[in-house]
């Protein structure tokens, strides 16, 4: 396969299934253990990201697959300019093992740490994000594009709070406080590859955060340039998937709104993975 639609179409079935499996343990008895104090894993992340594998490997053979919770097949270097794969089986775990319905499979192709295509289903809302840069972005089959809001006055934006940022003094609290006075609200619902979904369907007008990993973002940034909108890094660099820090836009209010997380963070590196 060579176009990026021949791609979308294999994720988007592989996506589906894992979704699919995903609901089997959707607010029922799941079994749920810890990669650290509160970052949590469940048997269906490592079921989904088992399956993905699979289908991957008969769909789209020799593509470099990096994911999540396979801690120990992460071969590829950041210097690497090949395409990959990065896959979350399940962006949003904490959300899913309490039943909330913000959670999503996540597949983002990129090649190095430059976003290309990305496939988002959440199961529990039968929403599914799908696109690649150049070909437009679509939200269940319908064409999306980000919205038109032009200041940050009029923005909603939304953000996150990372599991390495709890309880740390550069933690996102006074951004989140700052950008609050200045939009007309900020949402937090925990999942970052469906945050930027909502920005490239235009939604939010806005999202920011840091300490993020490669599978979290790929799929999310790569839908919003498909869909018109801007990703960049907090120094206003184009986005490398790898760095951990995102700022995603409508355009519009992509500049008042990394000049309002520069003002609190003037002077401090972000935090990067």
């Amino acid at each position: 396969m060579s176009e990026l639609s021949d791609y979308v179409d294999a994720l988007t079935r592989i996506a589906r299934e894992a979704g699919q499996l995903v609901m089997r343990g959707y607010r029922r008895d799941t079994r749920v253990t810890k990669k650290g104090e509160i970052d949590l894993v469940t048997e269906y992340d490592l079921a989904s990201e088992a399956l993905i594998t699979e289908q991957l490997a008969r769909a789209l053979p020799g593509l470099p697959v990096v994911g999540e919770e396979a801690q120990g097949k992460r071969v590829i270097e950041r210097g690497d300019e090949g395409l990959r794969l990065f896959v979350d089986p399940i962006d949003g775990t904490t959300n899913f093992a309490h039943g909330h319905p913000f959670f999503a499979v996540s597949l983002g192709l990129c090649r190095g740490g430059t976003p290309l295509a990305g496939v988002i289903y959440a199961p529990a809302l039968d929403l599914l994000w799908s696109g690649a840069v150049g070909e437009g972005a679509f939200r269940n089959g319908e064409a999306c594009r980000v919205s038109a809001s032009a200041t940050l006055r009029d923005a909603l934006c939304a953000t996150g709070f990372g599991y390495d940022v709890v309880g740390a003094g550069d933690d996102n609290v006074a951004e989140f406080r700052l950008v609050q006075s200045r939009c007309r609200a900020v949402r937090r619902c925990g999942a970052a590859a469906i945050d930027l979904a909502l920005v490239a369907d235009g939604t939010y007008d806005g999202y920011w955060e840091f300490m993020l990993q490669p599978w979290d973002v790929a799929a999310g940034a790569a839908l919003v340039l498909a869909a018109g909108g801007r990703v960049s890094d907090f120094d206003d660099r184009a986005l490398d998937v790898h760095r951990g820090a995102v700022v995603a836009s409508n355009r519009l209010v992509h500049a008042p709104l990394r000049e309002t997380l520069a003002e609190v963070r003037r002077g401090k590196p972000v935090p990067t993975r």
